[in-house]
């Protein structure tokens, strides 16, 4: 099977980054996975009473996408997510991009919910050097792919 490369957001609002450590435990039973930035705290984009624990991550797996967003729901519920809860979120773990002829290309997701134009994702790829091709080629983010 062809090993595909995924480009994660993993966020937690919880009191400590245990969390996106317990998620990163996760995410390796599916493939080999690499942190591409420090786990980083940041405001909440509605409250900034609040902050959330953010890190940008690389997942190398079999799984086509399909498989590998519903191996992530999964493992979102082990980890403690309850959707539509509000207040807390244990984890959230975003496809951001699929690595295609050695480019990040941006998910249709995380176009439509305007990822790489908002905090976290936005200074995290900055921060990596991580360019995502959005649209006809245009790039998101901070450089380098």
């Amino acid at each position: 099977m062809a090993v595909r490369r995924y480009l994660l957001l993993l966020g937690s609002n919880l009191a400590t980054a245990a969390r996106l450590r317990e998620a990163l435990t996760a995410l390796a039973t599916l493939g080999k996975v690499a942190t591409l930035t420090p786990v980083t705290p940041t405001p909440a984009r509605h409250d900034p009473t609040r902050h959330y624990f953010n890190a940008l991550v690389r997942c190398d797996c079999t799984h086509d996408r399909d498989a590998f967003i519903a191996h992530l729901k999964q493992l979102e519920a082990e980890l403690g997510r309850v959707r539509g809860a509000g207040g807390d979120v244990a984890i959230d773990i975003d496809l951001l991009a699929t690595c295609v002829d050695g480019h990040w290309r941006a998910d249709p997701h995380a176009l439509a919910k305007h990822e790489f134009t908002q905090s976290p994702a936005r200074e995290l790829l900055q921060q990596s050097g991580i360019t995502i091709q959005t649209i006809a080629g245009k790039g998101a983010g901070g450089g380098h792919s």
